[in-house]
């Protein structure tokens, strides 16, 4: 079991407050992954798991356990960092076996762990070279076999595919997902990447100014975004956010969700004529910028490629797919049927022919 409980974090450095009053609990056996812009607080939750940069004040438990003074080797969590830290005068076998022979394992115990995790990650045919001799991703599984050895309850890594170039950063996720599939214990993972949050995490907990702005699995925060932050952090391009003459509130929806037409639907909750200004192809789906005619642009993300750039057409969106936000940026949901019904009549009174 590894159920990680912040309750109350604070965490300063001098006068600079990084998290103020966090609370939040990352479920057991979960793939969690911790991702926002850079200096969000991310890394630093990380490192208060891990005991390395304990809260300023608060409690972290685990199971249940307040661990918020006991030191980092004695919380039964490994921690994989971005530079791999491993040793370039080791082999892979004397880099894995390291952190057993400072505990003490026995030999035997030790032989036993390496050929286990060695061939979960695929280094058997590599124990006895030295990390000159490997590729990226070779010495990126030898920092996981050299966490995995420990057996710990918690995995915490921080960032550690972000020196990887793009494919074998792809190939290296899978391999992760996999892993923690096989290993059915706690995954706590740090990340700037939108993407690879989505690809990888059961939950996701997105984070600005450390603030978490929205935790849920990836669909959720994809297709129900709790504020403005996370609808235009999630996804490729970002939610389109217009602000609507003489109102309050504002109005988002996903690129996917735009249709374009010659001429108007009348069943479409928000209709507005534009002007294509650029057009991208990227095989299957095609990207095109549009202006409004109040001078907004947004992005749309289609199949149809045969649209060009000039082209008068109608932009509509279906009324599931709009998205209502308040003056703060927060979302507005149908549940709130007063504010939602009023936010809904405006902007289908607003279509414009």
């Amino acid at each position: 079991m590894a159920k990680i409980e912040f309750q109350n974090i604070h965490k300063s450095f001098g006068t600079t407050k990084v998290i103020e009053n966090l609370n939040l609990t990352l479920e057991d056996g979960k793939f969690n992954v911790l991702v926002g812009p850079s200096g969000c607080g991310k890394t630093t939750l990380l490192r208060i798991i891990a005991g390395i940069g304990p809260a300023t004040s608060g409690r972290i438990l685990l199971d249940g356990v307040d661990i918020s003074n006991v030191p980092p080797g004695q919380r039964g969590v490994a921690m994989v960092f971005q530079s791999y830290a491993i040793y370039p005068m080791m082999t892979v076998r004397q880099n894995i076996e390291f952190g057993l022979k400072n505990n003490r394992v026995p030999k035997a115990e030790r032989e036993r762990r390496i050929s286990e995790v060695s061939q979960i990650v695929g280094l058997e045919p590599y124990l006895g070279r030295k990390p000159s001799q490997l590729s990226g991703g070779q010495r990126q599984r030898v920092a996981l076999a050299r966490a995995m050895v420990k057996e710990p309850t918690v995995f915490l890594m921080d960032e550690p595919l972000s020196n990887l170039d793009a494919k074998l950063r792809a190939a290296m996720r899978s391999e992760l997902v996999q892993l923690h599939k096989q290993l059915q214990t706690t995954f706590v993972y740090v990340t700037h990447d939108q993407v690879e949050a989505m690809a990888m995490g059961d939950c996701i907990i997105l984070m600005d100014q450390g603030r978490i702005m929205q935790q849920s699995d990836p669909e959720t925060m994809y297709r129900d975004p709790d504020n403005i932050f996370t609808a235009q952090f999630i996804g490729t391009p970002p939610t389109n956010i217009l602000g609507l003459e003489s109102e309050s509130f504002k109005l988002g929806f996903r690129p996917e969700a735009i249709s374009l037409s010659v001429n108007p639907a009348p069943d479409k909750a928000f209709t507005h004529r534009v002007s294509i200004l650029t057009r991208e192809m990227l095989g299957a789906e095609t990207l095109y910028k549009l202006r409004l005619r109040n001078g907004q642009e947004v992005m749309a993300r289609l199949t149809d490629s045969s649209l060009m750039v000039g082209d008068e057409l109608y932009l509509q969106v279906d009324e599931e797919n709009l998205y209502f936000f308040d003056s703060e940026g927060n979302r507005v949901r149908k549940t709130l049927s007063q504010q939602y019904g009023a936010m809904l009549e405006r902007v289908t009174r607003s279509h414009e022919s």
